[in-house]
């Protein structure tokens, strides 16, 4: 497993601080598997780290978007069992929250881009029903002002270049 992770760590430290476009960087489904490989090997912060970068360069992808709030549940679930959860769970809060708003974002582009893997969808409605047992409901505010946030600027946007 060692020798795993240090092959690992010196793959992402030959592109990471790289432009995205230059073509040392791994393609994106390379990427996708690196992340997947990164959080079966215990490198959850690298994870996160390289799927933080893929939705930077793509925000429509179901898989990363997923990953994402896989590895932040990983993350939360690994503090939790290693220390007292109620002491903790004020610092688990964020990672938890974190942890559904990106799956909760996987599961939207999963409908509106009709993707296809069944399995992916309810792996992430499980965990969400999970994180929503410990968390409560999200608050009103939360995803319905960003997803009216984000339409609004995308038509705001349209005007805009109809406009020019």
């Amino acid at each position: 497993m060692e020798d795993a992770r240090a092959a690992l760590s010196g793959s992402i430290e030959l592109w990471k601080d790289l432009d995205p476009e230059d073509v040392k960087v791994p393609d994106f489904p390379t990427r996708i598997s690196l992340s997947r490989l990164l959080m079966e090997a215990d490198m959850e912060d690298d994870a996160l780290e390289v799927l933080e970068r893929l939705v930077g360069e793509d925000d429509s992808s179901v898989e990363a978007w997923y990953l994402g709030g896989w590895c932040l549940y990983l993350m939360s679930e690994k503090h939790r069992s290693s220390a007292d959860f109620a002491a903790e769970r004020k610092a688990l809060m964020p990672l938890m929250q974190a942890s559904r708003e990106w799956l909760q974002n996987s599961l939207k582009l999963y409908r509106v881009l009709e993707y296809e893997d069944e399995r992916l969808k309810e792996h992430a409605e499980e965990l969400v029903q999970g994180l929503t047992k410990v968390l409560g409901p999200p608050t009103d505010g939360d995803e319905a002002d960003e997803d009216k946030g984000d339409w609004e600027d995308e038509g705001s946007e349209d005007e805009e270049m109809e406009d020019t």
